[in-house]
């Protein structure tokens, strides 16, 4: 029955509490016949529902017979697991500081992640929505060619949030729906442009401590570098890219 994962038995608790039900003298041999479960096994699974209170058992004729207890105590063994849970919360609530710390301390130094396609671009997209400043190098006019509506979304999400991006851009591509004096609306947005000879599909973000490197296509492709290190050499890249370019005329 679809009752019994619902409920949270496991495939042979559920075989072996409904063997229990139907059966008019459910021995072991009996259970073991109706749900094809070893006998071994079968005694671990009654003695687990025993000790949930599901089950009882009396002797006839020296044999041990099981039966089920009254089917309202499962929504109280439900209720006592519900309990269980938020204690366990509570918990894990307390003890989560000090679980945060073991993770940092245990994590790579330099921990990568790769995603592909629209959808793993659209992933690095929202998690730099996590962090007050984004840097984008080498970043393309084309994102809605992309990303589509997705990019429109995100763009509103970021000025909700306040995240700024800061931007150094290729150079704009003729076929480009974009133009510089639409971007200049855009706010907590800035932007410089890199000299005509660069032109690239492949662009870099910074954001916190992750250096993702992105590049556009039919099926995009990035990789996510996440160390402090690494992070703060490509800052140092953007300051002083930053810093060389002259700045927008508006």
């Amino acid at each position: 029955m679809e009752l019994w994962k619902k409920i949270g038995f496991s495939e042979g608790e559920g075989k072996v509490y409904e063997a229990i039900l139907r059966s008019e003298t459910p021995t072991v041999q009996i259970i073991h016949e109706y749900t094809g479960i070893e006998r071994r096994n079968v005694y671990d699974i009654i003695n687990k529902l025993i000790s949930k209170g599901l089950v009882s058992y009396n002797l006839e004729n020296k044999k041990k017979v099981y039966r089920i207890t009254h089917p309202n105590k499962i929504l109280a063994y439900l209720n006592e697991e519900e309990e269980h849970i938020e204690d366990a919360k509570k918990e894990v609530e307390k003890e989560l500081p000090q679980l945060l710390n073991i993770y940092q301390s245990n994590k790579e130094e330099i921990h990568v992640e790769i995603y592909r396609g629209k959808e793993g671009i659209k992933t690095i997209y929202e998690d730099m929505l996590n962090y007050k400043d984004n840097y984008f190098i080498g970043a393309n006019w084309g994102v809605k060619k992309y990303l589509g509506n997705f990019w429109d979304k995100w763009n509103e999400r970021r000025v909700g949030r306040k995240v700024t991006w800061h931007d150094i851009l290729i150079p704009q591509p003729l076929d480009s729906s974009s133009t510089p004096s639409k971007k200049e609306k855009l706010k907590y947005y800035e932007y410089k442009i890199l000299p005509q000879e660069f032109n690239s599909p492949h662009f870099i973000v910074v954001f916190g401590n992750k250096v993702a490197n992105c590049i556009w296509g039919e099926q995009p492709f990035a990789f996510v570098l996440e160390n402090r290190e690494t992070a703060k050499n490509y800052m140092d890249y953007f300051n002083f890219l930053w810093k060389q370019l002259p700045s927008v005329k508006k």
